[in-house]
């Protein structure tokens, strides 16, 4: 019987317990902490990066679309088809406004009715119909009408004899009937005045009336909001109703340039307590907007402690919310061509 040759027990058990050491294990666990650390740090600086774009991009979409709409609207200010509108008389047959304001942001006066008036919102309750206002903001209110006139012609047919009467009118809607002289606020359901040659309101036209009122609606995330007047088929009247036009616009602020002394040059610029029913509200030319908006939503790795002038105000804040301050000047081509020109 012959012996194998037997296995070396000292290789196969070297062999077997072949692996890392601790020194070796220890260093792989450094150089994969490291690794893992570099990926998170990376992580963390893309994530960061995208919130503070994505935050300040939205910041200045909504402030554009804000002054848009604002400047869209002032532009318009002063224009009521022909007449001033302190000059406009009210049909007696003019219906109740659903929630209607008090004082200059009445719907259809004002005491006298104007184009253009600021207030200041020293608290939620402002004008007698705004009850969510963000104290320390301004408010304003501007009527006028729509470009789009209605005439007593058809267009259609220029050989149709006119007969005093302008058709068309939509009796869910307010006019102004003005010729270049006289206008009268009027219900589009109820009988407009004539038109016709040798009436008081000869050869006029129908211009929808329009009331719009801004302000910053406060909440979790302030608003730019705006009371606008139009038909309620719930109260079967016309009303205001509030529409959300921005969210996070935090805070606004208005400079008038006006004549305030009545030589028809524009001298004086001011904020809405320096402006007064005697010596500026007719004779405002330009208007300075200041918007202040903030992001939704905080981000803890961005710290605000930056100072923003709206208009000689200052507010100051430390905080972790981006904010952006926009400013834009607008021009009131009506009133400015009155001033000029002199009253009509």
């Amino acid at each position: 019987m012959k012996l194998g040759r037997q296995p070396n027990r000292d290789n196969a058990t070297a062999s077997v317990m072949t692996g890392f050491s601790l020194v070796e294990f220890m260093v792989a666990m450094v150089l994969g902490f490291i690794v893992v650390g570099g990926a998170i740090s990376v992580y963390l600086t893309s994530k960061n990066s995208f919130t503070e774009g994505e935050q300040v991009a939205q910041l200045a979409d909504n402030a554009r679309f804000a002054l848009q709409v604002m400047g869209n609207s002032s532009r318009h200010i002063g224009f009521f088809g022909g007449p001033q509108a302190g000059d406009l008389e009210q049909d007696a047959n003019l219906g109740v406004v659903s929630g209607d304001c008090t004082g200059a942001g009445a719907a259809y006066g004002g005491a006298p009715l104007r184009g253009l008036v600021a207030v200041r919102a020293n608290s939620a309750a402002v004008l007698g119909c705004i009850t969510d206002a963000k104290p320390d903001t301004d408010v304003l209110i501007i009527k006028g009408v729509i470009p789009d006139p209605l005439y007593d012609f058809n267009p259609d047919d220029p050989n149709v004899p006119l007969d005093g009467e302008i058709d068309g009118l939509d009796d869910k809607e307010v006019y102004v009937v003005a010729n270049s002289v006289r206008g009268m606020l009027f219900d589009g359901a109820d009988a407009p005045p004539s038109v016709a040659e040798g009436q008081d309101y000869a050869f006029g036209a129908a211009w929808r009336y329009r009331m719009q009122i801004f302000y910053v609606r406060d909440g979790d995330v302030p608003t730019l909001s705006r009371k606008v007047l139009g038909w309620s088929d719930d109260d079967g009247a016309m009303a205001l109703d509030t529409e959300d036009l921005i969210h996070g616009v935090e805070n606004i602020r208005f400079l008038f340039t006006f004549d305030s002394t009545g030589d028809s040059v524009a001298d004086t610029i001011a904020d809405e307590a320096g402006v007064t029913s005697a010596n500026g509200w007719d004779r405002v030319t330009s208007m300075q907007i200041y918007l202040l908006l903030r992001a939704d939503e905080a981000d803890p790795s961005y710290t605000n402690s930056n100072t923003y002038n709206l208009g000689g105000e200052e507010l100051r804040f430390n905080d972790n919310t981006r904010r952006l301050l926009l400013h834009q000047e607008v021009s009131l081509r009506n009133p400015r061509l009155v001033i000029v020109g002199g009253p009509s």
